[in-house]
């Protein structure tokens, strides 16, 4: 079979599109493909105690100064005679949207022997939720086994409390 310079001429022009093409194509199918992005988080971690209010007073005690911070609560009392008590209402509340866990409750006193302590509401595990509140009651009592008047009658108890966030 004999091909003629004509039909020779349009051979190579069309082998010569093919390989164009088919170079078009794998460049295209072998370019690096690349996909960014950008996220932000707008989460917040905002837990704190924000209020102390006497919920019980039992006898002659009486209720001085207490005071608050973000994480703490300090509560003064006076008390008289065996059997006084006072019970504090303590409001815990988490302004951020990321669940908080009580990691650990540290309870500081002045170690008088004839002073109590109660934290009834809340452990160290405790989970405070976010956007939502908690209250628990810290309650003072007069040892009713004490036999003998101790000179200081007034306590001081502080309360901190270490929130991490929850895992």
């Amino acid at each position: 079979m004999k091909i003629n310079k004509n039909q020779r001429n349009w051979i190579i022009i069309g082998l010569c599109l093919i390989v164009l093409f088919m170079s078009i194509g794998y460049a295209s199918f072998s370019s690096k493909l690349t996909i960014t992005g950008t996220s932000i988080v707008t989460s917040t971690f905002n837990i704190q105690i924000t209020d102390i209010q006497e919920k019980e007073i039992v006898g002659s005690a009486k209720a001085e100064e207490s005071s608050i911070t973000s994480t703490t609560a300090t509560f003064n009392t006076n008390l008289s005679v065996p059997g006084d008590s006072i019970t504090y209402e303590v409001k815990i509340e988490n302004k951020g949207d990321i669940d908080a866990n009580l990691e650990q409750m540290t309870i500081e006193d002045e170690n008088n022997p004839a002073i109590l302590y109660q934290i009834i509401g809340i452990s160290e595990n405790d989970v405070v939720g976010g956007h939502s509140n908690k209250t628990f009651d810290v309650k003072v009592t007069y040892n009713q086994e004490v036999t003998t008047q101790p000179e200081n009658l007034n306590s001081k108890l502080t309360v901190k409390l270490h929130f991490n966030q929850n895992k």
